[in-house]
């Protein structure tokens, strides 16, 4: 360990500090979904304080009952602070098309959907599906009904057009390639073990992912190349190859990182005898001692053009929005604007999806779209519990309002008394639950008017139950 340390604690600005940081546990933070962070005030947060350079991060002294209820319910993603660093170093804005070429697990899609809005589109890419199981769960329990996640090798994704004369390009390109992971040595020690060591592959496969994202991206916008590593081999080296060496039509300027608030280390020019431009020195890293934080690396580039340019629509899936008077719907009297900016599509398995609309369509290998939606195998079609949670504060027939006090209760799955019920508009037994601007999911109401929570008993990877109990000890 000391002696992989040793090869970085020169470069860090403060070898014993930086030495002290990666032995110590990093501290608790996450990030809150701007719909979220408005509901602070009658949802807090015990504790947590907000960090000064991310609008939704969070620094929490420990996990509180709140803590629980938020992540169970779509308002707390928890996320490394600097792993924060990507997404805000990209800045992404309302409306445009992104994609997150290497997403799994996928915390930083999560991030990218919140900032494009009701206007845009995230385009999640992984070359294992199976790593793409995570943020299926997030698009649910976040509902991110404008995402596309698709299952491609980045470094050979698809360069198509999407209609005759107009190639698949985004806005912004994430790249936040396979890495030797150093950064992450004070949550997971492992990786400074002797054993493992470091790919000399990997240089090869981050270049080729970063050239794929620049070909991908449109002339004016912007690609992040990012890891969590410290090492130069696989950080400005390959930044200065994609420079030094660029693809015909394909030449990008590095920009200055700003992060207001959070300390950032340049990029190196040189390093063990091999001399880079200077410009790498606008690349920022991130070191442990600086900001109690893991390590990162960012370079924000910019490809040649028209920042102004824009994109024409991409081609739209002919479907129709939500249908008001369909089986579930008619009982709930959901909000019409919000109808309307969805889709259900129909797929092979009991439950459909549910996506935003305009729903574009991509001439992609598509795993999923969008979030979950209904179940339409029963005798009686059901909202999922995540599209009931989204849906419950838009209502105005067939909700449920719980007491504060008996949020938890509700999450584990208990029978509980609604301060009010209101009646659905159509026959159902079961109703939309929340809690004042909190939606909570779906419960079926007993003849005496009492709630039999349908919240599940596992969700998030955790069992609900044991799990809410030992944050309230």
């Amino acid at each position: 360990m000391s002696t992989l340390l040793d090869r970085y604690a020169a470069l860090s600005g403060d070898a014993a500090a930086f030495r002290d940081a990666c032995g110590r546990p990093l501290p608790e933070t996450g990030w809150i979904p701007l719909a979220r962070r408005r509901l602070l005030d009658v949802l807090p947060l015990d504790g947590a304080s907000a960090l000064p350079w991310n609008d939704g991060g969070f620094r929490f002294p420990h996990r509180s009952v709140m803590f629980g209820v938020q992540f169970l319910t779509g308002g707390l993603l928890i996320q490394e602070e600097a792993a924060m660093a990507a997404v805000s170093a990209l800045d992404p804005r309302p409306g445009e098309r992104i994609l997150d070429l290497c997403a799994a697990p996928g915390n930083k899609t999560v991030q990218l959907a919140d900032a494009v809005g009701a206007d845009g589109w995230v385009v999640a890419n992984d070359v294992s599906a199976a790593r793409l199981t995570i943020l299926r769960g997030l698009a649910d329990r976040f509902g991110l009904t404008r995402l596309t996640i698709t299952v491609h090798d980045g470094a050979s994704f698809p360069e198509r057009e999407v209609c005759p004369g107009q190639p698949l390009q985004f806005d912004r390109v994430l790249v936040d390639v396979p890495c030797s992971c150093e950064g992450t040595c004070r949550s997971h020690p492992r990786v400074l073990s002797p054993g493992n060591q470091r790919k000399p592959s990997l240089p090869v496969l981050q270049e080729s992912l970063l050239r794929k994202a620049i070909r991908l991206t449109r002339p004016g916008g912007v690609i992040l190349y990012a890891t969590c590593t410290f090492a130069p081999e696989e950080n400005e080296a390959v930044v200065a190859r994609t420079l030094q060496q660029p693809e015909p039509g394909q030449d990008v300027d590095i920009e200055p990182v700003h992060l207001p608030g959070l300390t950032l280390g340049p990029g190196l020019d040189a390093w063990q005898g091999q001399h880079w431009p200077t410009d790498l020195r606008r690349c920022a890293r991130i070191w442990p001692q600086q900001n109690d934080t893991g390590g990162f690396f960012l370079a924000r580039l910019r490809k040649n053009g028209s920042p102004e340019y824009r994109m024409p629509p991409w081609p739209d899936r002919p479907v129709a929005p939500l249908n008001r008077l369909d089986t579930p719907w008619s009982a709930y009297d959901v909000d019409t604007e919000w109808m309307d900016q969805r889709a259900e599509l129909p797929t092979d398995s009991r439950r459909s999806r549910v996506v935003g609309l305009p729903a574009p369509l991509l001439p992609l290998n598509v795993l999923t779209e969008g979030m979950t939606g209904l179940n339409r195998k029963g005798c009686e079609p059901r909202l999922s519990t995540d599209l009931a949670r989204c849906a419950a504060p838009v209502a105005a027939a067939g909700v449920a309002e719980l007491d504060p006090a008996d949020i938890i209760g509700f999450l584990k799955g208990e029978r509980l008394k609604p301060s009010s019920l209101i009646l659905p508009k159509a026959r159902t037994r079961l109703a939309l639950v929340r809690s004042g601007p909190l939606g909570l999911g779906l419960a079926e109401v007993e003849c005496n008017g009492d709630l039999q929570s349908l919240f599940p008993r596992h969700a998030a990877g955790l069992e609900v139950g044991p799990w809410l109990d030992s944050l309230a000890r």
